[in-house]
């Protein structure tokens, strides 16, 4: 046997990942990328093979007649570092490397290809209409041309055209050298002219450079010529040092007069009118008039001292140290006098004396006026010299920069005079080689064009099963349904079936799947089967009633419940006409009363009566259970067809209320549709028997199958009976097969 009726308990642990179970048809572990592609292109290799041989020699023809080789010329010029001049005086070329760059820019320019395109040997081999070249050619003569220096050697410019049309061989040479020539005489006509207005137009700039500088210089020595000017520098030391003197005698000067002022005012204030300064007050502020005093005072003690030793007034010494003593009295009055016409006292508010203070503050006053005036004249004097040095520093730096300029002048004036000696001297090596073959990619094109032009077809097919999730194989069922297992197939009969071997074949078939359900579990443990599909028109009744005659033909009393309440095909077919069903036997909580019996042994049926799609609300779990278990009690194996499970309200509460579930999968069927519904038996809590793949094509039943198996099964006689021709093909053939055999056993 395949793998897919192995007899293998539903109980068994999971297999690991890589399992025969887990592998595809082709060998492949489910759910790789080879094995989806595997699954898109089944049954369709062979014309997947012939589309990709086709497409491969469409692909590989055009990659090789499509792309043209391309041919190559190489023409070179060498540009010398040495100038040979007319005074045969051999110097080094200036700017040489920006000369070569510039040159290959020239070579590249519009006006030397359009030079090139209008030579009598271009026109020779690539003609064109009007007076000018067209736009369009002139853009692809400048695509093909590549001018670059040569590695080999800095000196060198290699001057290279690729063309890919039929004359290229003819063209690409005669390309390289109307280009040298055309260089030649776009550039060797006007360059001189060029370089010479270039020439005249740095020299003018350089005279009036040179002007500007003699009057500059001038200025600089009419500044230094002042006397203001040519001082030396430590002497304008001196003179700031001299400044800065000045400044802090004005300084002091203005604060000694403000001080002076403040003291006057305050003096002024504090004495009564006509008041006079004693002697002795004006010695407490005026240490000459207390040396005065004292003077005084030392006479007076000597005079008092002479009399007391019996001195008398008349004698020589006593006479004239009255005499000293008034000439002291007078010097005292007088200089107290002195002060009271010029000074006043600002006594101290502590009575530790005072401070005399001048009266006049007009000397104060010129003196600072004349040291203000000492101060700005020096001032203005350094600021004048400052800035006649400032300015001659600027003169100095312009006239340097301005010098810098007439020199960069100088030597672009001497570099122009050089291009003119070296401007079209050029030496041309090679005006273009003889054409080659620069690539030919044709192989490659080839190779490529192969193995696209193979898969795209492919890719097509691919694409058809990505737009076509359906089942087209019996063993997809197998792998792709969360490791359900495939309890066996039914192939796809005719209404008519007249040829025995496909009725004994399919009767073999449906013996398998009821032996694989008979030992899933122990006879106690799964007695009631709920058979339903994803969709209607999966072929669920049919399987059914073949599962009900496959257990009636091995002795086992067999219950048929019909509730499809919108379909009641399996009443249909057993040709059952009765208003009770399974709706009065829910309710009434009766069995065996509304069990109809039928023509074919141990085969009893339960028709749907009066119930229809509306009478769904009515029923319950629990009311199916009890109807479940009455039927156990009778009954050795209890089939329930019912509808659809996405699309019916009973199929749900019947696949709850059994022991498993049968979930029957038509080939063509779409695969989320399928997914969809095992994902709501397993939601549901429904046991899931397995899966049975009806309308199998031969190529399944093959590989499900052997050849052993198929020689072993023996073909029926033919059928007839009233009652096969309302059975359905399957059950027809289980029918035919089983009770005509046992009746010539008998």
């Amino acid at each position: 046997m395949s793998q897919e009726i192995q007899l293998v308990p539903q109980n068994l642990p999971l297999q690991p990942a890589l399992s025969p179970q887990a592998l595809g048809p082709a060998g492949l572990p489910d759910g790789t990328p080879l094995r989806k592609i595997h699954r898109m292109l089944r049954g369709r290799y062979v014309l997947a093979t012939v589309l990709a041989l086709i497409g491969a020699v469409a692909g590989a023809t055009a990659g090789v007649m499509l792309p043209k080789p391309a041919w190559e010329s190489d023409g070179v010029i060498e540009i010398s570092p040495i100038i040979h001049t007319a005074d045969d005086i051999d110097k080094v070329r200036p700017m040489w490397t920006q000369y070569i760059a510039g040159v290959m820019t020239k070579l590249h320019t519009e006006s030397v290809i359009r030079e090139a395109m209008e030579s009598p040997e271009w026109q020779k081999v690539r003609p064109y209409a009007g007076v000018a070249p067209p736009p369009d050619q002139v853009s692809e003569f400048s695509q093909n041309l590549t001018v670059k220096p040569r590695p080999d050697s800095p000196g060198l410019i290699q001057i290279s055209y690729l063309d890919t049309h039929k004359d290229a061989k003819d063209v690409v040479s005669v390309a390289v050298s109307s280009i040298i020539k055309g260089y030649t005489n776009v550039w060797g006509k006007y360059e001189n002219s060029d370089i010479d207005s270039k020439i005249a137009h740095l020299q003018k700039s350089q005279q009036e450079l040179n002007l500007k500088i003699s009057r500059e210089e001038k200025e600089q020595f009419d500044l230094a010529s002042k006397d203001a000017l040519i001082e030396e520098a430590p002497i304008v030391t001196a003179r700031e040092q001299n400044l800065i003197a000045l400044e802090k005698s004005l300084k002091e000067a203005k604060d000694m007069l403000q001080v002076t002022r403040s003291d006057l005012d305050a003096a002024s204030q504090g004495r009564q009118p006509g008041q006079i300064y004693t002697p002795e007050d004006i010695s407490r502020v005026d240490m000459r008039m207390l040396n005065k005093l004292q003077q005084r005072d030392e006479l007076m003690v000597l005079i008092q001292t002479l009399k007391a030793q019996g001195f008398l007034d008349g004698m020589p010494n006593v006479k004239n140290l009255k005499t000293q003593l008034q000439e002291r009295e007078r010097q005292i009055n007088d200089a107290a006098a002195l002060f009271n016409r010029k000074y006043f006292i600002k006594w101290r508010t502590d009575g530790t004396g005072g401070v005399a203070v001048e009266k006049n503050l007009t000397g104060m006053k010129e003196m600072v006026a004349r040291l203000q005036e000492e101060y700005d004249n020096e001032k203005k004097a350094i600021a004048q010299i400052g800035a006649g040095h400032k300015r001659i520093e600027d003169l100095q730096k312009l006239v340097g920069k301005q010098q810098s300029e007439v020199d960069n002048y100088q030597k672009l004036i001497d570099q122009f005079n050089f291009q003119k000696e070296m401007a079209g001297t050029f030496n041309v090596l090679s005006y273009g080689d003889i054409a080659k073959v620069s690539s030919d990619r044709r192989a490659v094109f080839g190779a490529l064009g192969f193995l696209g032009g193979a898969a795209v077809p492919i890719a097509f097919l691919v694409l058809i099963g990505l737009a076509n999730p359906r089942y087209r194989f019996s063993d997809e069922t197998g792998t792709d349904m969360s490791g359900l297992t495939l309890l066996g197939i039914l192939p796809d009969l005719p209404d008519r079936l007249s040829d025995p071997e496909q009725a004994s074949i399919a009767a073999h078939c449906v013996h398998q799947i009821r032996t694989m359900l008979q030992i899933s579990g122990g006879p106690e443990e799964r007695r009631v089967f709920a058979v339903t599909s994803a969709g209607p028109g999966d072929g669920k009744t049919s399987l059914t009633l073949a599962l009900g005659l496959s257990y009636a033909a091995c002795g086992t009393r067999t219950l048929l419940i019909d509730c499809d309440l919108v379909g009641a095909g399996l009443t249909a077919r057993m040709n059952v006409n009765s208003a009770d069903g399974v709706l009065e036997a829910i309710a009434n909580r009766s069995l065996l009363e509304y069990v109809r019996g039928t023509d074919i042994p141990d085969v009893a049926i339960l028709p749907v009566g009066a119930a229809q799609a509306l009478h769904a609300s009515t029923l319950s779990p629990a009311a199916l259970r009890r109807l479940v278990d009455e039927a156990k009690k009778h009954f050795d194996t209890i089939l329930i067809d019912t509808g659809p499970i996405l699309g019916s309200i009973e199929a749900s509460l019947v696949c709850a209320a059994a022991d498993a579930v049968v979930l029957t999968v038509a080939r063509g069927q779409q695969r989320p549709l399928v997914e969809k519904a095992i994902s709501h038996l397993m939601g549901i809590g429904a046991r899931l028997a397995g899966v049975v793949f009806n309308r199998a094509q031969a190529s399944d039943f093959d590989r499900s199958i052997s050849g052993a198996s198929l020689r072993s099964v023996g073909a029926g006689n033919g059928h007839n009976g009233h009652n096969e021709g309302r059975l359905g093909p399957v059950a027809r053939a289980v029918h035919s097969s089983s009770y005509k055999s046992q009746g010539n056993e008998g």
